[in-house]
């Protein structure tokens, strides 16, 4: 009886070695990577001069569909910057947009900078509500320094173990709101490991690559750290990460925006990495295939012709909240205001002055001098705050929040004529440098649009801006770039030099003057007249509302039907794509 027992217990052990031998030496199959980055809530995009849809979340679903029922090993990545963006994500928060991704079916989800535009809190709720894990290895606790989400997620999948270790751009506190990192007393409860150096980020990322490599077959990461020439000194581009590291086979990037299918970086250990990123908006999407033997190659879509109807009606039903609420014809605009240089088409409201520019600061300065009834000396608008250009035509409130997507309250302080000077030398830190990447002049989201003044940037001067290590103003150790800056004085009609100690009143978002972003923080203890006096858009939307009406009972937005040509002398041209001459570039000699 005992042998019988024994024998049978050998003979089950022996299946089960010989059912694990087979799992083990079953062979590996190829796998594809879906991926998109940098949505920023485009989900009601059309073809260029057409009605028919172009790129959107329900073709991505059909495209994965379709993968799959051809027997292909699918994962569903996006690389960062979803829910922010345009009117559909603004409209409820990322609600929406939240809903849309987890219908898409993704499987992970890096982190971008404009995941926390509506705030850290808001941030966990949208996790909450989808089934999607968030993936940041760097995005830390301030005490502990834990990750707030995932490190990485590994996937059983093809009978491969593949890990995706999540990246998060090291700046995201500085480009971001500070206050929404911080507990009530002003300390930072978050932060992000490589805001302080490249070898804090590099480390931190390395340490991830190590931990998950040990459980794992193959590597790649997904972040939202870009290839932005303003990077480059710091040494914070997914590039000099991918040379500062080793361990993973391919990056799958975002945040720059950048169309790059296929670029290979050496790594730490001279091994060949895969930088692929789809650019922005859905124009395009990714698919990345793995190879059993471990090759990789990737290839760019910028279309689809299928679509899946659950997703698709998430989508309607989204465009339908947003005619609904935003649609309603409010103005004429009778010349294009300008994102985009004229002559490149690369974007320019971030670097130099453009008619749109002038029209959004100009929507803060008659809001508060002429609407508010509340004096108002200067408007400042930063340049990453505007995010859509205009076209000649109808004008709805849908547009105006187009331009602006945040939902920024407007505020008025008092401030001194330092730190005005102080906040126009932090915007000005870039001009005058090129970023060779994306062949342009360099950008700065800091970089501000102005009302009520004029000023110089004299680019022949070094930048001596010293900050902080979040990236927030310190002070300026050396001669300013900004020069000859003038104030409108409303009632002399004349431009007159800007008195450092005097007091000025300062319109603009409650973003950059009341919770320091884009480092802004030499407002932080200016006195607040009026905050919460509207969103941006509203305020932008009364303004295209407040020119002289046509026959029909609509505003006929141009410059000769401007309310502030009652302004005498005060600089007013929306017919000239770069402004009526508010900001002077001297360029280097």
């Amino acid at each position: 009886m005992n042998k019988r027992i024994i024998s049978l217990f050998l003979f089950v052990l022996f299946v089960l070695v010989f059912i694990t031998s087979c799992k083990k030496n079953k062979p590996r199959e190829d796998i594809t990577i879906v991926y998109t980055n940098d949505i920023h809530s485009y989900v009601n995009n059309v073809k260029k001069d057409s009605d028919e849809s172009a790129l959107r979340p329900s073709k991505v679903k059909a495209l994965v569909d379709d993968l799959k029922s051809e027997g292909k090993n699918v994962l569903l990545a996006d690389a960062g910057d979803v829910i922010q963006g345009d009117v559909y994500g603004s409209i409820d928060d990322g609600k929406s947009l939240n809903e849309i991704m987890k219908a898409c079916g993704y499987d992970v989800q890096a982190v971008g900078n404009h995941e926390f535009d509506y705030g850290v809190n808001r941030l966990f709720e949208l996790k909450s509500q989808t089934n999607t894990p968030y993936v940041s290895c760097n995005f830390i606790k301030t005490d502990t320094k834990e990750a707030v989400f995932d490190k990485y997620k590994i996937f059983n999948i093809g009978n491969i173990k593949l890990g995706i270790v999540g990246i998060t751009a090291p700046k995201t506190l500085a480009s971001s709101t500070p206050k929404f990192f911080q507990d009530n007393n002003g300390k930072y409860i978050y932060e992000f490991s490589g805001q302080k150096s490249g070898s804090d980020f590099y480390k931190c990322v390395q340490d991830s690559i190590d931990e998950v490599s040990k459980k794992c077959d193959i590597v790649i990461a997904l972040g939202h750290v870009g290839i932005d020439a303003d990077l480059i000194d710091v040494g914070l581009r997914s590039e000099d990460l991918i040379a500062n590291i080793n361990g993973i086979s391919a990056f799958i990037d975002g945040h720059s925006h950048t169309v790059m299918e296929n670029k290979i970086i050496k790594d730490k250990k001279g091994n060949d990495v895969v930088l692929t990123q789809t650019g922005s908006y859905l124009n395009n999407v990714g698919i990345m295939e793995i190879k059993a033997n471990g090759s990789i190659t990737t290839r760019l879509l910028t279309e689809y012709d299928k679509t899946d109807s659950n997703v698709a009606r998430l989508e309607n039903n989204l465009a339908k909240k947003v005619n609904e609420e935003y649609g309603a014809k409010i103005a004429d605009l009778k010349t294009t205001l300008y994102l985009n240089d004229p002559e490149t088409n690369k974007r320019a409201v971030r670097s130099i002055e453009t008619n749109l520019g002038d029209f959004v600061a100009d929507a803060v300065y008659y809001n508060y001098n002429e609407v508010v009834g509340i004096d108002c000396d200067v408007a400042l608008v930063n340049g990453g705050s505007i995010r859509a250009q205009l076209s000649p035509g109808e004008i709805t409130k849908k547009i105006a929040k187009g331009v602006h997507p945040f939902g920024n309250q407007i505020c008025l302080i008092k401030a001194k004529g330092i730190d005005i000077l102080n906040a126009l030398e932090m915007g000005a830190s870039q001009s005058g440098l090129w970023d060779d990447a994306n062949n342009c002049p360099m950008e700065n989201g800091g970089f501000l649009q102005v009302a009520g003044m004029k000023y110089t940037i004299d680019t022949n001067v070094k930048s001596s801006l010293v900050l902080a290590e979040d990236g927030s103003f310190v002070r300026v150790d050396g001669e300013y770039r900004c020069k000859n800056v003038m104030i409108y004085n409303k009632k002399t009609k004349q431009y007159e030099a800007l008195d450092l100690d005097k007091e000025y009143t300062v319109g603009g978002t409650n973003y950059i003057l009341r919770n320091g972003g884009n480092g802004l923080t030499m407002f932080s203890k200016a006195q607040v007249v009026t905050d919460f006096s509207g969103k941006e858009e509203q305020i932008l939307s009364t303004y295209f509302m407040s020119f002289t009406k046509n026959s029909l009972g609509y505003s006929e937005v141009s410059t000769n039907n401007c309310p502030l040509k009652n302004y005498l002398g005060y600089l007013l041209n929306y017919d000239n794509p770069y402004g009526a001459g508010r900001i002077s570039i001297i360029k280097k000699d």
